[in-house]
């Protein structure tokens, strides 16, 4: 080759690697001249050669005993296209033939390791391939050479045996799980291969000499082992490790789905949950191995963030360590410090905590998974910059490294000239340069690594909290005088004393496991130090120890609590302000994830942002499976109904935002069950002529919501009242498995929908669903058509009937049907009445109402029963609005009552005083229920209480309703 076109490549080329060049291309000359081997070389492939001949050993040597593969791969271009991931099988495919000798498959599967190890090695050394197309291809020629030698034996074992079946009779294969760097699609050069093998049902094969389906994948299993082994053959074939099947070494080579399944479930540590992250079937029944690992996600990823394996996680955290300080590790780049096995210790931790949680973070592929840590914001930017670079750095230099020679090495060289070469076929100029970018990736990761399961417990305790937990160790010890520890800050010790016993002597507590005690050992001298330091840490105190034995038997929220400040603070911070949230988490222990998000706990989203979350939620749930989409609809209305809580009771958020989001949840939640409820009917009937069924805004169905929904009000216990419409003619469905009439269907959909709300399921229930404002009240038909809707309003509906329709408003359903709603609401509500008789009759029903549902106490006030209550402002102004709304048909296009208020001054219906009065007591009062309904208190308050807003009210309400003043 030409001198000038080697300066050219390498500028300034160092003597002593100039010589291993030439000495390597002399060679390779030479084994062409003396093989008679013509190829013909442009200058762009002579360029690429002189790197290659340069930065691999291997390659040199290979392509110098074998230079009619190169000449093959110049031909048929291989060297300089990309393949898919199907072109290794299809190219085996055409090599082996069904009944092929299996020496004779194993020598064309050598060749072909060979020939493709040559290829993806020199475009990922020239650069005409960049990592990931690299790592994607060893990955797929080790999966095609495993499919194909799996494939290969079966055959020859089911000649002598028969084919396996299982007791229905259907043929049963191999499932060959590929772990770590294989299953994860990120193979290396030079890297061993780990295997599980498993066979989907026990049986027995069904030819002459019959043995059990064990007995046959364990023949397969071992022959296919015994292929890989090491042999006389100059190619290196793959190592496999198969180590990481149950019971290790001393496990079966292989078992039945049933029986692995079930060492998982019962007896999984978590470096193999750890392990089965990255599992991916590659050979054998592909299908199979899917359904196999969905079984096993559960034991994978927890469905709650699991903070209980902290302790797991920190001992193989611990292990990684201790191996890191090891001499021999120094210049390791995979296991020594800040190295490719801490990035991904580092990504699989969080996917394991969150991953049941957040089902995306379900990835193999490290990189993608740092992407969706920072998404997901359990990492920032600059973290996941961090270690993506460096991943990327390091895995093309352990490319580099195991290219050189094809050996299983990840130790940076010693010698000075292979250190130029891995300097120059990383891109950089000298080694120093190399090696101030490599140090500067491997200190960053470290120190990520290092911030790892950090907890406040590694500071040394104080005194005071060494004596609490001193004191909790003895509680109940006769012998240890509890008296004698100083506790500061609480006003009455020895209640809390008597708590910390209870908790102590609790079942819940006594049914704790070992582990599971010593968990609440070390949060409890926390939490009372914690706790101490508030301004009312008695009361505090009570709160959470009715938590904690609510919760403590699932450590993982204690763990949560130990692990996480932030989490602690912020609950020790809603306890002092709201005892009707911590009865909340108490009822709801998920919600205890919510602590660690201070930044969404506070905020809650508006209505765009809820759509958002709940389609995000929905997404990454199965359709078919029911129950867990009603659970995670009850876990979305939870959570933001804690959102909203904490904000409110933070002091920052004003009442009218409190109802409007709450109003917004319920909505965003109805929304949901319609189309679960559709989609499941559909399924089962079609859908009715007529209707598209593409879209929910055309399917002849809506939910109109009354009450405290319509008008915008919703408070944290009430219910949710709603009437069904459809507007459909009689006919039937089609496209579905039976056909049922359209009124038949339409029922069922509302039925379905009623039965959704109400359900109760692991996470609890949705919503009471009020029916009772349907035409017919009880008795009426669960869905009316809009016709009989209307006329039922125009002829027969009550005048109380006509007061609920004021703050009525169509939430969810066919966009023509809610507009046809609100003509009919308009029509309805804008008829001239006989004011004498609205007065009577709106009147009268507050009386009954006031003597079916207010008990009279002495010097009591019933913030929403009493005279000048709450219910007292809304009758009122639904008597001024039926009233007026005839020559004032502006009057109905709200629902709530305070635009209502703003809307009848605007009229001059009222004065503008009035106006003013009525709402600042419509907002103190609602306000205060909501304050007695977070502080789980009753409603009814002294009677001094909003004693002047009362009496306007009361003054407002005689003015207008009563013919008599008191």
């Amino acid at each position: 080759m030409d001198h000038s076109l080697i300066d050219k490549v390498f500028p300034d080329l160092d003597k002593d690697l100039l010589k291993i060049e030439k000495n390597r291309e002399a060679a390779f000359r030479e084994s062409l001249e003396k093989s008679g081997c013509k190829i013909d070389l442009n200058s762009n492939v002579t360029s690429d050669l002189i790197r290659v001949l340069l930065f691999s050993e291997y390659v040199a040597a290979s392509i110098t005993r074998n230079p009619f593969i190169f000449k093959e791969m110049i031909e048929s271009e291989d060297l300089f296209k990309s393949y898919s991931k199907q072109t290794y099988a299809i190219k085996l495919e055409k090599k082996i033939s069904i009944g092929m000798d299996e020496s004779m498959a194993k020598q064309i599967l050598l060749q072909t390791k060979l020939y493709e190890s040559i290829r993806i090695a020199w475009r990922d050394l020239t650069g005409n391939a960049l990592l990931e197309e690299t790592l994607c291809d060893l990955s797929n020629l080790a999966d095609a050479i495993v499919a194909t030698t799996m494939s290969v034996i079966y055959d020859s074992l089911c000649e002598s045996y028969g084919m396996p079946v299982d007791s229905q009779g259907n043929f049963q294969r191999i499932i060959v799980l590929g772990m770590g760097k294989l299953g994860a699609g990120e193979l290396n050069f030079s890297s061993d291969i780990d295997l599980i093998f498993v066979y989907p049902e026990q049986g027995y094969t069904n030819g002459e000499n019959i043995i059990s389906n064990q007995e046959f994948f364990t023949k397969l299993c071992r022959r296919f082992l015994k292929f890989f082994s090491a042999g006389s053959h100059e190619i290196n074939f793959y190592r496999l490790d198969t180590r990481l099947r149950p019971y290790g070494d001393s496990g079966p080579l292989v078992m039945s789905a049933a029986a692995f399944e079930e060492y998982y479930q019962a007896q999984g540590r978590e470096w193999e949950r750890y392990a089965m992250i990255k599992a991916r079937p590659i050979a054998g029944d592909i299908e199979a191995g899917f359904k196999l690992l969905k079984m096993l996600n559960s034991f994978i990823y927890r469905r709650y963030f699991d903070y209980g394996s902290f302790d797991s996680f920190r001992d193989m955290k611990h292990r990684i360590m201790l191996q890191v300080k090891n001499k021999k590790l120094k210049h390791n780049i995979k296991l020594g410090a800040g190295g490719i096995r801490e990035i991904e210790f580092f990504g699989q931790l969080f996917q394991l905590i969150r991953g049941g949680v957040e089902p995306k973070l379900q990835e193999r592929k490290i990189l993608k998974v740092l992407d969706l840590l920072q998404i997901h914001h359990c990492i920032d930017e600059t973290t996941k910059n961090d270690l993506k670079n460096a991943y990327l750095f390091l895995r093309i230099v352990e490319n580099r490294l195991q290219a050189y020679g094809d050996l299983q090495t990840h130790d940076i060289p010693q010698k000075p000239d292979q250190q130029k070469i891995l300097a120059l076929s990383t891109g950089y100029d000298s080694w120093d340069d190399f090696a101030g970018v490599l140090n500067d990736h491997m200190q960053k990761v470290h120190a990520h690594f290092n911030l790892l399961l950090v907890t406040e417990e590694q500071d040394k305790p104080d005194k005071e909290t060494q004596n609490l937990k001193e004191l909790w160790s003895n509680i109940n010890d006769p012998q240890f005088a509890a008296d004698a520890v100083t506790i500061s800050g609480f006003k009455e010790p020895k209640r809390m004393l008597g708590l910390l016993r209870s908790l102590e002597e609790h079942p819940n507590t006594k049914r704790l496991t070992p582990n599971g005690r010593k968990k609440l050992a070390r949060l409890m001298p926390v939490l009372l130090k914690k706790i101490s330091e508030q301004n009312d840490p008695d009361t505090i105190l009570s709160k959470l120890i009715d938590l904690i034995i609510t919760i403590e038997r699932r450590t993982c929220y204690l763990s949560l609590l130990i692990e996480n400040k932030k989490a602690l603070k912020s609950l020790i911070n809603l306890a002092k302000k709201s005892p009707w949230i911590i009865s909340f988490f108490s009822k709801h222990p998920a919600l205890m994830d919510e602590l660690m998000h201070p930044a969404t706990l506070y905020f809650p989203p508006g209505k765009k942002a809820l759509e958002k979350e709940m389609q995000i939620r929905m997404a990454s749930i199965p359709p078919g499976d029911i129950e867990f989409l009603l659970e995670q609809l009850c876990i979305f209305r939870q959570i933001n109904m804690l959102r909203v809580s904490a904000a409110d009771v933070s002091g920052s958020y004003p009442l009218m935002k409190v109802s409007d989001h709450l109003t917004y949840i319920a909505e965003t939640v109805l929304a949901q069950v319609l189309q679960i409820s559709w989609n499941i009917v559909t399924q089962k009937y079609g859908i009715p002529e007529g209707i598209s069924g593409e879209s929910l805004d055309h399917c002849g169905f809506a939910i109109v919501a009354y009450g405290k929904v319509g008008g915008l009000e919703m408070g944290y216990k009430s219910d949710i009242d709603i009437v069904f419409l459809h507007t459909d003619v009689s006919g039937t469905t089609h496209g579905g498995e039976k056909s049922i009439d359209t009124i038949r269907f339409y029922s069922n959909l509302g039925q379905r929908i009623i039965n959704a709300l109400t359900m109760h399921t692991p996470a609890g229930t949705l919503y009471g669903a009020d029916m009772r404002l349907r035409p017919g009240g009880a008795s009426g038909m669960i869905v009316s058509h809009i016709d009989a809707f209307e006329e039922y309003m125009e002829t027969q509906a009550w005048t109380w009937e006509h007061q609920a329709l004021i703050r009525a408003r169509p939430v969810a359903g066919d966009k023509l049907l809610c507009s046809r709603f609100n003509d009919i609401r308009n029509a309805v509500l804008t008829k001239k009445r006989d004011a004498s008789t609205l007065k009577k009759e709106v009147g009268d029903m507050r009386e009954r109402m006031r003597d079916e549902r207010l008990t009279y106490k002495k010097d009591c006030f019933d913030l929403k029963q009493s005279r000048g209550g709450i219910v007292d402002i809304e009758f009122l102004v639904q008597h001024q609005i039926l009233k007026h709304a005839h020559d004032c048909p502006d009057l109905i296009i709200w629902t709530d009552n305070i635009r209502l208020l703003e809307s009848l001054d605007g009229e001059g219906i009222i004065t503008g005083c009035e106006s003013e009065r009525l709402q600042n007591a419509y907002l103190v009062m609602r306000k205060a229920i909501h304050r007695l309904n977070l502080q789980e208190k009753s409603l009814e308050i002294p009677q001094t209480c909003f004693s002047e807003a009362r009496g306007h009210v009361i003054e407002i309400y005689d003015r207008y309703l009563t013919d008599h003043q008191e």
